[in-house]
């Protein structure tokens, strides 16, 4: 499968403003963490996650991270020190390595192939109901998804035939769309909020 790697949960790393799990060098054989300042971390703990997985508590000291002028870039809490959690050595390095990878052009011109797929897959989804099987049964759903395979495959023959290129179709006007159409019409409805 090709597809990016997750991205940090931290506050840090959703904002894409100062120091993620990324930004921390760490030591697996002295089990320690080194902060981009440079300071060590105090503690390692290693902890199982609420889903049961293993994963590793590192805590720097409260002194240091307290006298630290970079503090706000790291965390935001005023009572305790950094902290992180990370997840066992052979996954963490696989981790980072998958974002090495996705940054590189070689990479987002293999993911860009993706699209194609996905619009398919959205338009079984919506029309065909790929989601659900009427049927009961191995030999009956691989049935459906069969004619439904073949349903979609005639319905994008007729629309090349008609000379309509793929992906151009008008799309079904949402809830709110449907209450307000002359709105929409003379663009007189602001978007969150009404005139």
């Amino acid at each position: 499968m090709v597809g990016p790697a997750l991205s940090s949960s931290s506050r840090q790393g959703r904002e894409g403003q100062g120091y993620d799990v990324h930004s921390f060098a760490i030591d697996w054989e002295a089990q320690q963490a080194y902060c981009p300042q440079g300071h060590r971390s105090v503690k390692w703990t290693p902890r199982h996650s609420p889903e049961g997985h293993t994963v590793i508590r590192i805590r720097f000291d409260k002194a240091t991270c307290d006298a630290c002028a970079k503090r706000p870039a790291c965390t935001s809490s005023s009572k305790y020190p950094r902290q992180l959690t990370v997840k066992p050595q052979a996954l963490h390095e696989a981790i980072e390595a998958a974002h090495a990878r996705q940054a590189t052009a070689a990479f987002k011109e293999q993911y860009a192939l993706r699209a194609g797929v996905e619009s398919t897959i959205s338009q079984g989804a919506r029309r065909f109901e790929l989601r659900r099987s009427r049927y009961i049964g191995l030999a009956r759903t691989h049935m459906q998804q069969t004619i439904n395979a073949i349903a979609m495959n005639v319905m994008r023959l007729v629309q090349w035939l008609r000379g309509k290129p793929a992906g151009e179709h008008k799309r079904k006007a949402g809830h709110f769309a449907r209450l307000a159409p002359a709105a929409l019409a003379t663009g007189n409805l602001a978007y969150g909020g009404t005139h």
